[in-house]
């Protein structure tokens, strides 16, 4: 599994390639400075699920959880330990 590091740095990428947004550091207040709004929120949310092969809950999210890269990369590992953990469950259920 990827560090926190590697997975901020994805995030970062994914900003630029995929927002056409450029952020210099991963704890820039990502919702104070404007850079993300309600629609590139929503746009972001879609382009981790597809990077990092996860679901993300809108319920289950926080706005903390999107506030900036480094909070972003905590959510991605946090899901995908909670989707390595539902996939464990199932390999012995044979």
């Amino acid at each position: 599994m990827s560090s926190e590091e590697d997975v901020a740095s994805e995030v970062q990428a994914l900003l630029s390639e995929k927002l056409f947004v450029t952020v210099e550091s991963y704890e820039t207040d990502l919702l104070a400075t404007g850079i993300l709004d309600s629609l590139t929120l929503v746009q972001l949310l879609v382009h981790l699920e597809e990077r990092f092969a996860l679901r993300v809950a809108v319920e289950d999210l926080e706005i903390e959880d999107l506030r900036s890269i480094h909070t972003i990369a905590r959510l991605v590992a946090r899901q995908k330990r909670a989707c390595a953990a539902v996939s464990m469950q199932g390999v012995g259920a044979d």
